[in-house]
């Protein structure tokens, strides 16, 4: 006798989070390494941004967003929290700039932001969605030709190595149980490989492979406490665009770009 399969999750939504975040995430070091980790990636393949479309979908509270849009980017962001767009607006508005803000979800992207973009962002969602390779195709039709997918996820191998170091040796692969009663821990780490196997196959190639947080997730805190964050910082930005380290990234920002049918 069959048994039923145990109810799926579903596609998370952060809006009892969005102060958590902003504490926890954004206002950390660990954040704002991910920002500079971007910073870095689109400054180095010179990313055109004056007047510039971009899509910020699951945009969240827009930080990223907010520094294109202050190199003259055209923004428009979508989300499934209408409490993180809410942040986002305030600080567009606070800014003087205009946004865009929409609620959607991954899979309403084609109605509610019709036509394609120059750049596509989508970080720090894929491994939240309860089928992350059917959003692939959804994201990659929105990028017009010749323009480019920034994809931010939570990396497999990352997350297995954290486990195993944290003395999870019988479950490596699964996620804490704590953080996952609490809705913090990513239903699906990826693995890099198989995303950039997808992404080819939908017709992007990908120009920059970089592990975020490869050096700083791994090193004994006394340790970051003693060198400083910047040193930190420095190995992490450097070490993140060499094998075998950014295979060790707790996140992976791909750059990838439409190629010419």
């Amino acid at each position: 006798m069959s048994s039923t399969p145990p109810p799926s999750q579903p596609d998370r939504n952060f809006n009892d989070l969005t102060q958590r975040f902003q504490r926890t995430i954004y206002d950390t070091p660990r954040g704002q390494l991910r920002l500079m980790a971007l910073r870095q990636d689109f400054s180095d393949l010179a990313i055109p941004l004056n007047n510039a479309r971009v899509l910020d979908i699951g945009g969240g509270q827009g930080q990223f967003s907010l520094e294109l849009a202050q190199q003259g980017a055209q923004i428009h962001l979508g989300d499934i929290s209408e409490a993180m767009l809410a942040v986002a607006i305030v600080r567009f508005q606070e800014a003087q700039l205009p946004l865009n803000a929409l609620p959607c979800r991954v899979q309403d992207v084609q109605t509610v932001f019709p036509g394609s973009y120059d750049i596509v962002l989508n970080h720090a969602v894929l491994e939240w969605l309860e089928r992350p390779f059917e959003a692939l195709p959804l994201l990659c039709d929105k990028v017009a030709e010749n323009g480019w997918l920034s994809l931010l996820f939570y990396n497999k191998h990352g997350h297995q190595w954290r486990q195993l170091m944290n003395g999870r040796t019988h479950a490596p692969a699964s996620a804490n149980p704590h953080l996952r009663h609490n809705g913090n821990a990513p239903q699906h780490p990826l693995d890099p490989i198989e995303i950039e196997q997808h992404l080819d196959a939908l017709g992007f190639r990908v120009q920059r492979w970089r592990g975020i947080r490869c050096i700083h997730d791994h090193m004994h805190q006394k340790i970051r406490q003693r060198i400083g964050q910047e040193a930190v910082n420095q190995a992490d930005l450097a070490f993140g665009l060499q094998e075998p380290y950014r295979q060790l990234g707790r996140y992976v920002h791909f750059l990838a770009q439409r190629v010419p049918s």
